[in-house]
């Protein structure tokens, strides 16, 4: 009767396939026949929800399956990615506050519960596009604020959260969100094979950053003493190179002015 429910239009069809998803979540037997020996999938006039009962129905009873409440768990993309109501539109919508991604905005609002957790479903958001590039689609839950307002990149580099300003303690990424597992961190860039850690790039940097402060207070004509006179033109030299100079060695403006620098 439930699923024959789903033919009649308006509230009586959401509220018939909102309670067949959570029936199959928790293990209902969809095989059992009644005694025209139909089954519940016989009986349902929707080919996409049957398709996403059966498949619920065949996680739950599958040899590594659990007997929680937990969907289980899996790091197929596609799956992950796939709305577990239609199966035909990628999901797209974060519920409130159990902060997982399940289903897509069409079948979001007849969910009540999340199809993941069995929390009660307080707020339902469309995730768009990254605030801060524009490039991407935000791909990064903020905690403990709940906003996924930001593409991988650019969470990475936020301290607070752009919407509501709340510091940023924790970040989730989009797939563990959906039911997958985190992808494994990358190793750490400049590890040798001892283990320990290659400073070269580090040496080169500070070399190099060394030799820019020695070229900007360096005379730029005996190169040896430091700067400590300058031309009204605004470029210096050593005093003893100054004093000789009739012309500034930079700009070859005539030198009116020399300033020395104490």
């Amino acid at each position: 009767k439930l699923l024959m429910g789903l033919g009649t239009p308006g509230a009586d069809k959401k509220s018939s396939a909102s309670i067949a998803c959570f029936l199959a979540a928790n293990g209902a037997d969809l095989n059992i026949k009644n005694k025209k020996g139909q089954t519940p999938l016989d009986l349902c006039p929707d080919p996409n929800l049957c398709k996403a009962l059966a498949k619920c129905h065949k996680e739950r009873h599958s040899p590594n399956g659990t007997a929680s409440n937990t969907v289980i768990l899996r790091n197929d993309q596609e799956s992950l990615e796939e709305c577990m109501v239609c199966s035909d539109l990628k999901r797209d919508t974060l519920f409130g506050p159990c902060g997982h991604i399940a289903t897509c905005s069409l079948c979001s609002p007849r969910v009540k519960k999340c199809l993941m957790c069995k929390e009660q479903v307080q707020s339902r958001t469309k995730i768009e596009e990254c605030v801060v590039c524009s490039d991407k689609k935000a791909s990064t839950l903020f905690l403990p604020c709940g906003h996924m307002c930001a593409c991988d990149g650019c969470g990475q580099l936020m301290k607070k959260c752009v919407q509501c300003r709340s510091s940023i303690e924790k970040t989730v990424p989009f797939i563990v969100c959906c039911g997958g597992t985190p992808p494994p961190a990358p190793q750490p860039p400049g590890i040798m094979n001892n283990g320990s850690r290659d400073n070269t790039k580090d040496i080169q940097k500070l070399q190099q950053q060394l030799q820019d402060i020695k070229d900007q207070t360096s005379c730029p004509v005996c190169m040896d003493r430091l700067k400590n006179m300058i031309f009204l033109c605004g470029h210096g030299t050593c005093q003893m190179c100054g004093d000789r100079m009739a012309e500034c060695p930079i700009c070859r403006k005539a030198v009116e002015k020399r300033i020395l620098l104490y």
